[in-house]
């Protein structure tokens, strides 16, 4: 049967893939963000908040990062699984209005990464567009045997999951999925994969904490009755807390996780998922598919860029 012999929790934040010159450039397009009140978070802003917003911390900060992302490529490269089974958000991008499911899985042979037009994105993101796509359509081989046993289990144990083998036409796999191959196998052959998304942004139908933990659990019951000698790893992409920064939350989370803590983490409240910090119910499924293997926090990077708080709590951590 397969084997499970990795997992991975990592922010994708364009951010991430910015120099620290440009960090002000993203709190600058916070300061518009409808979902953000800027003002009244500035004026109640603590008084620490200013030791974090320098050019010398940022840039501490930014090579923290850095070297999290290296040494998670490394071991990734170290131990070199046969198939990621990559768990993310989508965010307009293979799914739309047409068709928004809850949970999904694609299983056909290839998936591509499609370029977009740099010119449609905000300025503070364009520098990061090297992280999110290419330049030309880049296929993305993936495991539709696997695939299609993680839809068989889930609807085995009454998940109603969306599944798919051919991708929309002119969509590209989201930035979730395509963050891994450009950041953790940077310079690397790609890995096979199994695209697994959950719909955490867009109401009405984004599925509970205690669900993306159960769903979690059962995408391990699939892995491990898989008649196949291959190894996996399961990666989640996204979060911690932004746009809005929520250090005591993000260490509620890490801390769960952590200690296998289940309870803590399915009744963190629903109305704590807004914005891009629903991308944590990525990690909670995650942390239900690695029960068995025990996590270690690689790094911790709260990177504040605002006066208002802004910013992402930076998560990098390793399931072995």
């Amino acid at each position: 049967m397969a084997k499970i012999v990795l997992g991975m929790g990592v922010s994708h934040s364009p951010q991430l893939s910015t120099p620290a010159e440009t960090w002000a450039a993203h709190a600058e397009r916070d300061r518009h963000n409808p979902e953000i009140d800027f003002e009244a978070q500035a004026r109640t802003a603590p008084d620490w908040l200013k030791d974090h917003l320098t050019r010398e911390v940022w840039e501490q900060k930014y090579q923290a990062c850095e070297r999290a992302i290296a040494e998670m490529g490394r071991i990734l490269q170290e131990v070199s699984p046969d198939i990621l089974v990559v768990i993310g958000d989508d965010q307009k991008e293979l799914f739309l209005r047409d068709n928004m499911p809850a949970f999904s899985v694609f299983w056909g042979k290839e998936i591509y990464d499609l370029p977009q037009d740099v010119e449609k994105l905000p300025p503070s993101i364009q520098p990061a567009y090297w992280a999110r796509h290419g330049v030309v359509p880049e296929a993305y081989p993936t495991e539709p045997n696997l695939g299609r046993h993680i839809v068989e289990t889930l609807i085995h144990q009454e998940f109603d999951v969306s599944q798919f083998t051919e991708q929309p036409a002119g969509r590209s796999i989201g930035h979730a999925h395509t963050f891994i191959r450009r950041r953790l196998l940077i310079d690397q052959p790609m890995t096979t994969m199994v695209p697994v998304m959950i719909n955490t942004f867009f109401a009405p139908n984004v599925p509970s904490p205690k669900r993306c933990y159960d769903f979690g659990r059962s995408i391990r019951q699939a892995i491990e009755s898989w008649d196949s000698d291959q190894t996996v790893a399961v990666i989640a992409s996204g979060g911690l807390t932004h746009f809005t920064i929520d250090e005591d939350l993000d260490q509620r989370v890490l801390t769960g996780i952590q200690n296998k803590d289940r309870e803590s983490l399915i009744t963190i409240p629903r109305e704590r998922f807004v914005s891009g910090t629903s991308e944590i119910l990525n990690w909670i499924a995650a942390a239900g598919a690695l029960e068995g293997l025990d996590m270690d926090v690689i790094d911790y990077v709260p990177t504040y860029r605002s006066i208002a708080g802004t910013g992402c709590g930076m998560g990098f951590v390793v399931w072995k």
